[in-house]
């Protein structure tokens, strides 16, 4: 059996979920780059004579990698580096079957900065993640997280996986669990009613995915987007370059959420795209 998609390209497609961009000279791969982009998917930053590819989209990657019969980029691009793989390898994670054996690796990735117990499968476990580790849950477990416990919805995976570094963010006395935005936590949030908490980028781009991936999805309000006491000040460490582009992409962003709009008039004062990894790697 033929992979789906090259791991060359694969790889180069995690590149993009990981950093947000990369080169158009690096991806290469023409065809499949206007693929991308007619799908909203990424789009392009010209800068001189160098040009980029930044994403647009996680979910829409996520709902055309699924297409291809892809649920798992990671371990996709695992599998076909093992120089010994098998057909059943292959076709475990390239497979268009919505069969849970076509899933090994699809599920919930959480971490959290301070003891929280949940319910796996009607057995009490202590989420308690170290630096640089997650906790994986597979999708066909049943998952029960207390109600006083709040979810926060994180989108790049880097802050997840240091979100002890971030604790003085978000430590108000709540309980907080922290899941990576994929698509089987859009199918759980879906199903859950705790208090959620959105954590993503601090630009147009971000109360963009807020407002039409994450709210549409939520079967209650009980849900904000997450904006640090001192965000001003944060947003003068922004990028000037991706204000502008995002501006040409969504110039008539609005939100009746008070708070919201008034983070968008700010984006437009202070001119500056924020991305969440600087909470990573901020002394």
């Amino acid at each position: 059996m033929n992979a789906r998609l090259s791991l060359a390209l694969a790889k180069k497609l995690l590149v993009l979920v990981q950093e947000k961009q990369i080169s158009k000279s690096a991806f290469g791969n023409s065809r499949r780059l206007e693929t991308l982009i007619e799908e909203g998917i990424v789009y392009l930053q010209v800068n001189g004579q160098k040009t980029r590819i930044f994403l647009e989209s996680q979910y829409r990657l996520e709902v055309y990698l699924n297409s291809l019969g892809i649920n798992d980029l990671e371990a996709y691009i695992h599998t076909l580096e093992n120089p010994h793989r098998s057909r059943a390898d292959l076709m475990r994670v390239s497979n268009s079957s919505k069969s849970a054996s076509s899933r090994v690796q699809s599920g919930l990735y959480m971490a959290s900065y301070e003891p929280v117990d949940i319910m796996i499968n009607s057995e009490s476990i202590r989420i308690d993640t170290p630096a640089m580790c997650t906790f994986f849950v597979h999708e066909n477990a049943e998952l029960k997280i207390p109600e006083d416990v709040t979810v926060v919805g994180v989108e790049n995976f880097e802050n997840l996986s240091f979100i002890k570094k971030q604790k003085g963010l978000f430590d108000d006395g709540e309980k907080k669990l922290f899941i990576y935005r994929n698509r089987a936590a859009r199918e759980f949030l879906g199903r859950c009613f705790n208090d959620y908490i959105h954590y993503g980028d601090f630009d147009l781009a971000g109360v963009h995915i807020f407002l039409h991936e994450i709210v549409p999805r939520l079967p209650h309000e009980r849900y904000r987007f997450f904006l640090p006491e001192n965000i001003e000040t944060f947003l003068d460490y922004g990028n000037a370059q991706d204000y502008f582009v995002q501006m040409k992409r969504y110039p008539n962003l609005r939100s009746k959420i008070g708070y919201i709009q008034e983070f968008i008039e700010l984006l437009h004062s202070k001119k500056r795209s924020l991305h969440q990894e600087y909470f990573v790697h901020l002394e």
